[in-house]
């Protein structure tokens, strides 16, 4: 069983921002690595029963008639599904039924199939596989272009980074003025967020509906049946995935009667099952109040631009300015809009911080190169502006006097 988890243990590592320059946040990672990985070995476990229980099958059912086999039995009640009765889920113990859910049944007693224990790890695989699309079409959409922003940066011994640092800085610079691109890199990237939200909503609904709207108040039932008394409380978890069931199997007697057998069965693996399903009520729900806090914080920043401004991204990275590099950063963060920002901010977690602070240190000297030249061009032009008034004053000036004449 230890070699079947030992494959899980990649999945929840994380690398590191160089190692892999990817565009994300932790929110998005709690969804395509934490949760995905979470799934995985929910799924593993469920299929690794077999390791847990010493006789290898998922159900046993027993009859007081010895004349089915044990096997057949088995293997009937797991295919055809077994049930519980619901009238049998109040009261005590005593002589009306020994099980909660377990007991004698009369034609027209209610009756509540459980099926869904059978698939289980396919659809702990299935949800795992819908966690990480969001992530995959992302990578799809991105196709890459951050790796090529910030290609051959990142390593020890990088040849040419100062070329290759003054090359970013003027991609930047350049695309300041032309931001198709980044807004669609940008459009695409909350398309992504947003798709995260709507599948751990879908999820939560999935699974209430798989549950047979059971999962809904789940976790909340299995906290608060502690506080229950102790002689009357049923536990909320053995109604959704019963250890006790009942199955009814029928068969044809020598001279053609049809003799019915009632066996009591018993799910061991549900016990693995209950408590998957009790972490899962919770991660759910947390993973659905973070996603929806960061799509608050990203609407925030997309219609407020001096929250943008008074993020510290730079003092975060651990950058250190002067007071004249410090202001040529404010004036350039006010110069960027939303997309160009979001580049930066994703720049500054993936890039090393020496080379983060050196391509600031570029952008700097950029911006202020681009702003004397427009000051020496608004100078010149209020000079030449200023001298054709003087030119035409002096030649309005004779034929006024000449007219009069």
């Amino acid at each position: 069983m230890y070699s079947a988890l030992k494959g899980t243990k990649t999945l929840l590592k994380r690398k590191t921002k160089i190692q892999d320059p990817r565009p994300d946040n932790f929110v998005f990672r709690l969804h395509y690595q934490f949760t995905f990985g979470i799934l995985a070995i929910a799924c593993t476990l469920v299929t690794s029963y077999s390791y847990i229980d010493s006789s290898g099958s998922a159900i046993q059912c027993m009859t007081d008639k010895g004349q089915v086999p044990g096997k057949i039995l088995n293997n009937y009640c797991w295919i055809s599904s077994t049930f519980t009765l619901p009238k049998h889920f109040e009261g005590a113990h005593g002589d009306d039924f020994i099980h909660h859910g377990v007991g004698p049944d009369v034609e027209g007693d209610e009756k509540i199939y459980h099926a869904y224990y059978q698939w289980v790890p396919l659809m702990l695989s299935l949800q795992a596989a819908m966690f990480y699309l969001p992530h995959w079409i992302w990578k799809q959409l991105e196709g890459g272009r951050f790796d090529l922003i910030i290609a051959g940066l990142n390593g020890a011994n990088c040849d040419n980074k100062d070329v290759k640092i003054d090359a970013l800085a003027k991609y930047m610079k350049e695309r300041l003025r032309d931001q198709y691109d980044h807004k669609m890199w940008a459009a695409k990237f909350y398309f992504c967020e947003f798709l995260n939200f709507v599948n751990i909503v879908f999820q939560i609904c999935l699974t209430d509906r798989f549950l047979g709207w059971s999962f809904s108040n789940y976790g909340l039932a299995a906290a608060g049946w502690s506080s229950l008394d102790a002689e009357e409380r049923v536990d909320p978890m053995s109604k959704v995935f019963p250890r006790m069931t009942k199955c009814r199997f029928e068969k044809f007697g020598g001279s053609g009667t049809i003799q019915n057998f009632d066996a009591l069965c018993v799910l061991g693996m549900n016990i693995i099952n209950e408590k998957i399903y009790v972490f899962l009520w919770f991660w759910f729900i947390i993973l659905a109040i973070a996603t929806g806090i960061n799509l608050i914080y990203r609407l925030i920043t997309l219609v407020l631009p001096g929250v943008r401004s008074k993020l510290v991204i730079l003092e975060e990275y651990g950058l250190r300015h002067t007071p004249s590099q410090r202001g040529s950063m404010e004036r350039i963060l006010a110069s960027m809009t939303y997309p160009d920002w979001l580049i930066l901010y994703y720049l500054a977690q993936c890039m090393d911080k020496q080379n983060f602070n050196q391509l600031i240190t570029k952008m700097c000297e950029r911006f202020s190169d681009d702003t004397h030249i427009e000051e020496e061009q608004d100078e010149k032009a209020l000079d030449d502006s200023t001298l054709k008034s003087k030119v035409s004053l002096k030649n309005y000036l004779p034929m006024k006097k000449t007219s009069n004449v």
